[in-house]
């Protein structure tokens, strides 16, 4: 093996230990826990009621789903009471349902929301009807059920959390938004970072220019193919996720016609993995001409399949901004699911053209004689870096939007369990930030120097020590890139500081475990999908 074959393959490996090293860190900090959250109930927990009630009445923080909602309520020995038939009624926030006549005794209700970011929400509380209670309205006796008086007046501040491991969900929507932005970023880097490259740095070879823009393209539509396959199988895996939480299935049972059908066509998970799903066939269409275009015409640049292939990809970023915590904010914050499309289309040229630039860039270099390759990389770095910094730019100011969408206050950066994951990313955004500077401001001008003495020395020792001093630059902010991916992808399972009791003064404090997916309030317990 010659030092170049060498070089490359070191340059992937590294890739691949970053990666492997970011996914495994991921899933060791994920937790999952709810968006909307049940505020209060009638009756209310462990309260001993003098009447019996009529009724069955749930509040919750957002919207829930029609039709997919359910509430028992049974005796000690299993008995059910209720009549079936769940209603919603204040916006879709509170749901209801009627009760057969009740007789003295403890009964414990029982019940499962869809709220309308698509994330199912269960738990269960218990009552007391006293002896000699009359049918009516239902009223607490001034003296409730034990532990519940403490539990009203332990103030806001006490409230706790346990976590748990939970990586399954968030691990498979962090490898969707890793194939999203390799998907996206791919045809961006292609069309206004090395194509033009190669254009500039003309090689003296009209021919050599369009050989290595061909070889280059193909490697990036490679990547694209496997991209577009992992996005596959990861769209689908949360749909059959999304079945299991609604329907209370397993995963294998979770794959009957009918109930995908059910979620699919009846609920509002169907808008966005349709415009998922359409997205990914109007890829791979692309993919497919793309593939036979570069076969059969290599010397043709294809830029009108490149941009549609651009536009594709941004259409696909779309997808997860028209579900979960964008959607259900966008009634209180209209830009709502603006901003966080633009901030995933940011992000999709910087990490995703990052990803492909660690991938491609080191065959690139060595594909080109020595006299051209410093000229090369530093149109490389001049050209990436125009396009990075306004892209950061948007996502810095689409980012402070949606954080302010979802955190009230500055508080809620270190009292809420989002607010704390949030810091996280920014952490490793600012790593990001730290290297990206040092490939401009150290390599970049260092390379560009070099560019300009070319002809008058060669001095390939140091030519070598920067090209492989940037490629590992940006091996590491790669692997950086993915592990922000899937801290954020944790942040779609998680309840907005917003939304969250410690920032609620008024509300009960709670006591929340994440294992399996599921929740524990204090007076119910919740389990999330």
């Amino acid at each position: 093996m010659n030092q170049r074959t060498g070089g490359h393959l070191s340059y992937q490996r590294q890739l691949a230990r970053g990666l492997f090293v970011g996914l495994l860190l991921a899933f060791l900090s994920v937790a999952a826990l709810a968006h909307a959250k049940l505020e209060r109930s009638e009756p209310k927990n462990n309260s001993t009621l003098q009447q019996a009630p009529k009724l069955v009445e749930l509040w919750f923080s957002e919207e829930l789903e029609s039709g997919f909602n359910s509430i028992e309520v049974k005796d000690q020995q299993g008995k059910r009471f209720d009549q079936g038939g769940v209603t919603l009624s204040e916006g879709n926030k509170k749901a209801q349902i009627a009760l057969a006549p009740l007789g003295a005794g403890i009964y414990v209700i029982v019940w499962k929301a869809l709220s309308l970011d698509q994330h199912t929400l269960r738990g269960e509380f218990t009552f007391t009807l006293a002896r000699g209670a009359e049918p009516g309205a239902a009223t607490a006796s001034p003296s409730q059920g034990p532990g519940s008086a403490a539990m009203d007046s332990m103030p806001m501040g006490k409230s706790e959390q346990d976590y748990e491991i939970y990586p399954s969900q968030s691990a498979v929507r962090g490898l969707s938004y890793l194939s999203m932005m390799m998907l996206f970023g791919g045809f961006a880097l292609y069309l206004l970072v090395l194509a033009p490259a190669l254009s500039q740095e003309s090689l003296q070879e009209p021919a050599k220019v369009a050989q290595v823009r061909n070889a280059t393209a193909c490697r990036i539509v490679k990547w694209s193919w496997i991209s577009v396959l992992l996005l596959l199988l990861t769209s689908s895996v949360s749909l059959v996720f999304q079945v299991s939480g609604v329907f209370d299935k397993s995963f294998v049972e979770s794959f009957s016609p009918s109930l995908l059908g059910q979620v699919i066509f009846n609920t509002g998970y169907g808008g966005h993995w349709f415009l998922e799903i359409l997205s990914i066939a109007l890829l791979i269409v692309i993919l497919a001409i793309l593939t036979r275009q570069l076969k059969g015409a290599p010397d043709q640049a294809h830029r009108v399949l490149w941009w549609v292939g651009l536009f594709a990809g941004a259409v696909l970023l779309l997808a997860p901004s028209w579900t979960g915590h964008a959607l259900a904010s966008v009634k209180d914050f209209r830009l709502a699911v603006v901003t966080d499309w633009l901030h995933l289309l940011a992000g999709g040229f910087w990490l995703g053209g990052l990803f492909h630039l660690a991938i491609t860039l080191p065959s690139l270099v060595v594909s080109v004689d020595k006299r051209h390759r410093i000229g090369l990389l530093a149109q490389v770095i001049k050209r990436f870096t125009r396009v990075a910094m306004p892209s950061v730019g948007l996502l810095v100011l689409a980012g402070l939007y949606n954080t302010w969408v979802h955190v009230p206050s500055l508080s809620g950066l270190w009292m809420t369990p989002y607010g704390k994951t949030l810091l996280l990313k920014l952490f490793f955004v600012g790593l990001m930030l730290l290297l990206g500077g040092l490939n401009n401001f150290h390599f970049g001008k260092r390379v560009a120097r070099l560019a300009q003495m070319q002809g008058k020395a060669d001095n390939d020792v140091e030519r070598l020590k920067l090209e492989r001093g940037f490629a590992r630059s940006v091996v590491s902010e790669a692997a950086i890139g993915v592990i922000v991916l899937l801290v954020t992808s944790a942040l779609v399972f998680m309840t907005p500081a917003r939304s969250h009791p410690a920032m609620s003064p008024d509300e009960h404090p709670v006591r929340s475990s994440a294992g399996s997916g599921q929740v524990s309030h204090r007076w119910s317990k919740t389990t999330i999908n």
